[in-house]
This record gives structure tokens, sequence and C-alpha cells, in this order.
């Protein structure tokens, strides 16, 4: 099953700090790194027969991005684009929480010429954040008029684009998306989020909650499934690795508890790896 990702990968600087800085706060860096990143990267990284499809531009941001890409095992389309690469700054905590500081460029620059020839897919992973960008709606066009499954992960700047829900909605995508982020679109409990958003596509609504676990609803059933407590030392990447998780097991028509059990897994052994596994 193959499954097409229309979605950025970036250069991520990792910056560790013992806290978050407050307005005109000087706050020391415990130590830095730079690392392939983006919810594209992510996504395909842990999603087989998968394909990435991300614009590349210039400037040191796009060689690093470039170079690490060629370096991965992942079947990679790379259209060129004439504007310089961006930059995600990641503040990272002690527990692992993670503040994300985006600077936006050609990786999220994507045209209706860059989709003409793109091969047929099974699925089609699409992220909020890159439809973000006006000239993105390219995307949404080319997702209405494939055959394509459409998969869904709106993110958490979801108050940044509601037309863009609504036309997502239209195709009737799986949705992937965190408690908050549920709760932020629908006004309610994710529970109750859920199963309005099911009436709303008729297809899988799936919400992470951190440490409580996963749950997906069929429009029969809620499902809900927990792992044990690990320790978190860079949350970078969970949610779009247990979203790709999610995408391979609806692929292979994989049982629901099932497939939460192994996403929730996969979204672990991101969360738990050190700076030098990255």
């Amino acid at each position: 099953m193959t499954k097409l990702v229309l979605a950025s990968c970036t250069a991520d600087l990792y910056l560790y700090v013992d806290h978050l800085p407050t307005s005109a706060q000087d706050v020391k860096v415990i130590s830095r790194q730079m690392a392939l990143g983006g919810c594209g990267y992510h996504v395909s990284k842990a999603c087989p027969d998968s394909i990435l499809v991300c614009p590349i531009g210039t400037g040191m941001y796009a060689q690093f991005v470039k170079e690490k890409l060629l370096s991965e095992e992942i079947e990679t389309i790379m259209p060129m684009v004439s504007q310089k690469n961006g930059v995600c700054i990641c503040l990272i905590e002690p527990n692992g929480q993670r503040t994300f500081l985006s600077s936006h460029g050609a990786e999220y620059f994507y045209t209706p010429q860059m989709l003409v020839d793109l091969p047929q897919a099974d699925w089609i992973y699409i992220s909020g954040i890159d439809l973000e960008e006006k000239q993105n709606q390219c995307l949404i066009d080319y997702c209405a008029k494939t055959s394509s499954k459409i998969f869904f992960a709106p993110g958490p700047r979801i108050s940044a684009i509601p037309g863009v829900l609504k036309q997502m909605l239209d195709l009737k995508p799986v949705l992937h998306m965190n408690k908050e982020e549920c709760e932020a679109w629908c006004q309610c409990s994710f529970q109750e989020g859920m199963v309005s958003l099911f009436e709303k596509t008729q297809k899988p609504v799936i919400v992470t909650d951190a440490s409580r676990g996963s749950y997906a609803y069929d429009g029969k059933k809620l499902y809900h499934e927990v792992e044990e407590a690990v320790v978190t030392k860079n949350a970078t990447g969970a949610g779009d690795t247990h979203a790709a998780s999610c995408l391979d097991s609806l692929s292979q028509k994989m049982p629901f508890d099932e497939m939460l059990r192994r996403a929730n897994r996969a979204s672990i052994q991101k969360i738990t790896q050190g700076k030098e596994e990255l």
C-alpha cells in the first residue's frame, strides 16, 4: 500500500535549556544539536512504503536537509524552489517537552506543478501546518481530485486554519490529533468531539492524550489503549510518529486496538531517544 506524504521537512535546531525564558530573560543553552525534522520527515520515517514529497530551496538549511534526506532510507521527491529554506528552533526542557519557533521558507512552498506527475497512491498524508501557507491550497485541490484515501493531522494551530479545516472535512479524511487540538477544534470534550467529527467524515477519528494513551472512534465504539509510563527525553515528532504508525496500520486493515497499541509503542520509542540517538 503506497502512501504519499505531502508535508514539509525541516532543519531543526534543538536547544536544550533548563527552563523556558520569560521576556527579557537570559537563559543559557545546556547543549545544542541540528537534526532533520518536520512532519513530513517524521511521518515518512515511521511509515513503510511511503514517498515523501517535500520542496527544497537554497541556503545552508536547505543543503543540510537535502544531504540528510539523501542519507536516509526514505523514498523522496524533492522539487526545487528558488527561495531559502527556513529553520525550526526547538527549545527542549528537562522533562522532554518542546516549544517550537518556526521560520517558514521554501520547505513549505508547494505549487500545482510539483503535484502533476506524482505517482498514484492508496493513501495521502497531509498536515495542517503546511496548509497555513496560502499557496498550499494546491495540496487540498490535489487531494480533492485524487481517488486516494486521505489521512489528515490538523496540528496545534487550529485557530489559524478555520477555512482549511472545513475544506478538509469535505474530503472525508481519517483524522489524527491530540486531545487539546480536538477540544480546541470542537469546543467540547474530546470524546464528544470525536463523535462529532466522525459524523462529518464517516471515517475513523484518532486522538492521543500523552501518558494517558490514545483513542480511536469508528462510529460504533471508542477504543482506548495505554502503555506503561516512560521518561521523556525529547517529545519532538512523537505525534507525527504515532500518526504514521496509525496510517500504516490502517493501510493493512489492522484492528483498531492493535493499531493503537502499535502506535503507542512507536511514539514511546521516539520520545525516549536521547540527543546522541537523533
